[in-house]
């Protein structure tokens, strides 16, 4: 998508075009210079009705190949990958599985497969979402994972299993020089796994004879016997076999050394300016003219590459397009061998070319590879800062994570753009200080430099992340402001803009919702949000619209703050994101608007699950909120144990806790200590607003039987709350008004005060403040007055019983649940067995009791039974 350039000189964010290499990646390969062979391909045709066939076999045996013409000539839906390096982490692998499924015309549009987006953490919900929808395909389709044996990780070989244990619509070709990870056993026994070895994929003798034919040769069937007898029909010895002199006989069985062999039968025949261009384009796995031209810039290199390319049997094209092309293993091998050991400096050269040229054509996480194996950490650095740093907030995290792992930083000299590697690593490593150090160390290097806009922005962009992680709202909010000023100085926008200015807009607007300007950050929020209407999902945009929906509640538009969370949520599900911290707000918001309704038991729910929404790192003051409201609910609920754990979960209630959680902690802690009887604490160091501070003196006057007092600060309190658009504040302050009427004997202004609280609380369907009444003779006049307003109101307080201490009162539940253990939670209740719940969950009987067990220790039960009991008290089931 060719950028544009808004008013604020940033390029506007969309879906920038997939690389041409990636589609290459996701499409059958059109191997050249071969021949039919029907025999393997009827194999791999009856092979595939199994669950798992695995082709597998050394090198030069065409197995790529082979699978390719089967490919390309059955009647079935192929999707294809070919793997790299970096899939070997399971946000990129399912990242191009998806891509590669929706490339073959498998996923129709509509299908829930065709919005689904790897979350930067593959998680629970994203796998059940990714089998429920592969088990909702309309037609079956075979997936061809090739070079398979790139995948190592524990956690992306068991998501490839995840594949094969289900009666999915999904049959899965691997295609690997060595037997795969996967284990097979259970496949073996179910008949369910086929296995192509290089016995089957041998070339008998009438293809020797048809691809003489193919070359011009007319074989006589003693020349096929002795080309078998050489080869074993090892594809790579019968093709040099076939190019040798009449007579040759040469060492070519797969068990012995055919790179001499290869060398002087392929190289040596080239000329010198041709074996130059190879030798220089094989440190690429894949190559393209654009890309040669690049290695090799000024030397005319593009019309013998492609004479090369376009005729040898040992290159194979990529996807349709003939564009991108790929050497076999075995040459690439020799070629890049003899290009390190015989000249060292272009060896390095064509290296960094290729990792400028990739940059450029979006793939930094390939040029960051190059960078890497030449251990050129300058260049590394640069390519982070410039194009890959932008991962860190989508698939490709954890590959850009293990290549910034391979950065020996103690060992090198000091720089700037290896320092924001460093900090980078820390901060999605949980080590905010450690990264604020990097950060720091980053700055001093650069400081009255001429640094880049983009070095500028990251750094401002970290040292914000790290603050934020550190509960530091006020370096938040002037690092990202610093970032926003550095992008929109900088004279041309570059590729990683959009990204940058989301990352940094949404910190600054972050940093000023903690340090109070709600006003401010909502207007940053808001101008994100529209500016990437449209584009593809991020999580800074999520975070963005939760963060939105907390301000609204937190305002009193509790409607909107509803909308938003639902929405939020909604769409953060579809994704499979919902439980990353980036979510919490939306959470944390719909309680809000539960609790001032009186909905205690889906505020519990909320409240858990918001906690429980910690992928991804850490944000204190959110943590703080939910804690809050957590006692809060306990208050509702008559629970002081609940009530006093959820607090001192909150922390210290000082001078440290964001203004806009002041008033949420005056009511928590003040409302705490009425519940247990205690006498108020002192609250002076939080800056809470003047209605709430003066509603507590009244409430406190009350308690004392001061009512007179009482009745003037309720009052002085209901002035300032309307004056502020303060609803809940008004609505309370008319509340203890009306009590402190009661006292007094003042029935006809009781009725008053309590007519005025019902009307300003309607509209919102405002609950709480009539909960809390726990006079006897208040409660039974306020039930009068509802029968005068009917509506929603009436009938939420009607059913609800005001606040009194519980008779009988749980334990609190200290050690939030997960989002998976809360989901298997959910599935208690209905009897199904360990079995049935793992197949709904897609997910093994074993790790249903593993998490049955950490539910079962954190609720403090032994069965099944008991933990939807407890649950039920807990508020955590309805």
């Amino acid at each position: 998508m060719a950028a544009q350039t808004t008013a604020a000189g940033s390029v506007r964010p969309g879906e920038r075009g997939t690389p041409a290499l990636a589609r290459a990646r996701r499409t059958v390969p059109h191997p050249v210079h071969v021949v039919r062979r029907p025999a393997v391909e009827a194999l791999l045709e009856r092979s595939v009705d199994r669950r798992l066939t695995v082709v597998s076999a050394g090198p030069g045996w065409g197995k790529t190949v082979a699978v390719a013409q089967w490919a390309a000539t059955t009647e079935r839906r192929v999707a294809w990958l070919t793997l790299e390096p970096h899939d070997d982490a399971p946000g990129a692998f399912w990242s191009d599985v998806l891509e590669a499924l929706r490339a073959s015309g498998a996923v129709p549009d509509g299908h829930a497969l065709a919005t689904l987006r790897v979350p930067v953490a593959a998680s629970p919900e994203f796998r059940s979402q990714l089998l429920r929808g592969l088990e909702d395909l309309p037609e079956p389709v075979v997936l061809v994972l090739d070079d398979f044996h790139h995948v190592q990780r524990p956690e992306v070989v068991e998501g490839v299993e995840d594949l094969l244990r289900y009666p999915l619509p999904l049959r899965v070709v691997v295609v690997a020089r060595l037997d795969p990870l996967v284990r097979v056993h259970r496949l073996r026994v179910e008949d369910e796994l086929a296995e192509v070895v290089a016995d089957d994929l041998a070339f008998d003798a009438s293809a020797v004879a048809a691809l003489g034919v193919e070359r011009g040769l007319t074989l006589t069937s003693d020349d096929v016997a002795r080309v078998l007898a050489d080869t074993d029909g090892w594809a790579v010895g019968v093709r040099l076999q076939l190019r040798s002199p009449a007579g040759a006989r040469a060492a070519t069985r797969p068990d012995q050394d055919a790179s001499d062999y290869l060398v002087a039968e392929v190289l040596t025949q080239l000329p010198p300016d041709v074996q130059r261009v190879l030798l220089m384009t094989s440190v690429t796995r894949s190559t393209c003219a654009d890309l040669v031209e690049a290695i090799l810039p000024g030397a005319d290199a593009v019309a013998p590459w492609r004479a090369f390319v376009e005729h040898s049997a040992f290159v194979t094209p990529l996807g349709a397009g003939g564009a991108w092309f790929r050497y076999h293993p075995l040459l690439r091998e020799i070629l890049l061998g003899r290009l390190s050991a015989d000249d060292h400096e272009s060896w390095r050269a064509a290296h960094r070319n290729a990792a400028v040229w990739l940059v450029g054509h979006g793939e930094p996480l390939l040029a960051l590879e190059l960078a890497a194996r030449i251990e050129d950490w300058s260049l590394f650095g640069r390519v982070f800062v410039d194009s890959a740093a932008v991962g860190l907030v989508a698939v490709e995290r954890e590959a850009l994570l293990e290549l910034v792992g391979r950065v020996p930083f103690a060992d090198l000299e000091p720089d700037p753009a290896v320092e924001l590697c460093a900090s980078a690593l820390a901060v999605l490593g949980g080590r905010f200080v450690a990264a604020m150090a990097h950060a720091q160390r980053a700055r001093e290097l650069v400081a009255g430099s001429e640094a880049t806009p983009q070095l500028v922005a990251l750094l401002e962009i970290l040292t914000a992340s790290a603050a934020r992680g550190l509960g530091d709202p006020a370096t938040t909010t002037t690092s990202g402001a610093a970032a926003l000023a550095a992008l929109d100085a900088a004279p041309l926008p570059t590729p990683v803009w959009p990204a940058y200015r989301a990352l940094a807009a949404n910190a600054h607007a972050v940093g000023l919702f903690w340090g109070g300007d709600v006003v401010g950050a909502r207007a940053r929020l808001e101008s994100l949000v529209r500016a990437w209407e449209g584009a593809p999902p991020l999580l800074p945009l999520v975070n963005a619209r939760a963060y939105l929906a907390l301000a609204a509640a937190l305002d009193g538009d509790l409607a909107r703050a509803a909308r938003t969370g639902r929405h939020v949520l909604a769409d953060a599900t579809a994704l499979g994101w919902s439980t990353y911290l980036q979510c919490r707000c939306a959470y944390a918001a719909l309680a809000w608007v539960a609790i001032l309704r009186g909905e205690v038991d889906e505020a519990d729910r909320l409240l858990v699950r918001g906690l429980a929404s910690d992928l991804g790192g850490e944000e204190p003051p959110t943590e703080t909120a939910i804690h809050l409201m957590q006692a809060l609910v306990a208050v509702q609920r008559g629970r002081t144990r609940a009530a006093r754990a959820a607090l001192h979960a909150a922390g210290a209630l000082d001078a440290s806790v964001s203004p806009v959680l002041a008033d949420l902690a005056w009511r928590a802690s003040l409302e705490t200590a009425r519940l247990l009887g205690e006498a108020p604490p002192d609250l002076s160091a939080l800056g809470a607003s003047r209605d709430v501070v003066l509603l507590a003196d009244a409430r406190a006057r009350l308690d004392r039987g001061e009512a007179r007092a009482a009745v003037q600060l309720a009052c002085d309190a209901q002035r300032h709350a309307r004056a502020d658009g303060d609803v809940l504040g008004e609505a309370e302050a008319w509340v203890v008004a009306a009590a402190a009427y009661q006292q007094v004997g003042d029935p006809a202004r009781c009725d008053d005060a309590l007519d005025r609280a019902i009307d300003v609380a309607a509209p919102s369907v405002l609950a709480r403040p009539f909960l809390l009444v726990t006079s006897p003779a208040l409660a039974t006049r306020l039930r009068q007055r509802l029968e005068l307003h009917p509506g929603e109101l009436a009938d939420v307080v009607r059913r609800l019983a005001p606040v009194e201490p519980a008779a009988h009162e749980p334990e609190p539940l200290l050690d939030p649940l997960t989002s998976r253990e809360l989901a298997i939670l959910a599935a208690l209740p209905t009897m199904q067995t360990n079995a049935e719940i793992a197949a709904d969950f897609y997910v093994s009987v074993n790790t249903v009791k593993a998490h049955l067990k950490a539910l079962f220790r954190k609720l403090g039960v032994d069965s099944r039974r008991e933990a939807v009991r407890r649950a039920r008290e807990l508020g955590l089931l309805t």
